[in-house]
């Protein structure tokens, strides 16, 4: 239903007490029909990469997309970036979508861990189905230091 985005990588450090929020590439909706996202998880990840929430927010009322960020944007950035259930994000037919999806990911032991791609699952014209989104990103994992408080790079 949406197109893959290829071409891309991105990465970057965090510690093991920060939360990283990861976007998924633009969605443009391929097919002739609306596609309503129902569900969002990551594909062929290691046990220490866990998914602490998944969240759509309208391009329109917040600063941009996200590619990778440190901070907790459904925690910290709610008042200007309006959080919205992952079914709210409805894309009409070959066209872009007015929402953008954001992972937030918590990493319970230091590493270098590659989320390679998301699993979506949606519904359109009355049926089920999902695909794969390509993600590409490489995080490299510190042991937070005694006394350390999580990074925050700021509301997008």
């Amino acid at each position: 239903m949406f197109t893959v985005a290829t071409g891309f990588s991105q990465g970057g450090p965090a510690a093991t007490i920060d939360v990283v929020d990861l976007g998924l590439p633009t969605l443009y909706n391929l097919s002739r029909h609306r596609v309503r996202l129902r569900a969002v998880s990551l594909v062929s990840v290691a046990p220490a990469v866990h998914i602490k929430s998944v969240t759509a927010y309208l391009y329109s009322q917040a600063g941009g997309g996200v590619g990778i960020i440190h901070g907790d944007m459904l925690r910290y950035c709610r008042k200007q970036d309006i959080p919205y259930p992952l079914t709210d994000a409805v894309t009409p037919p070959h066209s872009y979508s007015n929402w953008f999806v954001v992972i937030a990911l918590t990493f319970t032991k230091p590493g270098r861990y590659y989320v390679g791609r998301a699993k979506i699952y949606y519904t359109t014209n009355g049926q089920r189905g999902w695909q794969y989104q390509n993600l590409n990103t490489t995080i490299v994992i510190a042991a937070a230091r005694k006394g350390t408080k999580p990074a925050f790079d700021g509301c997008p």
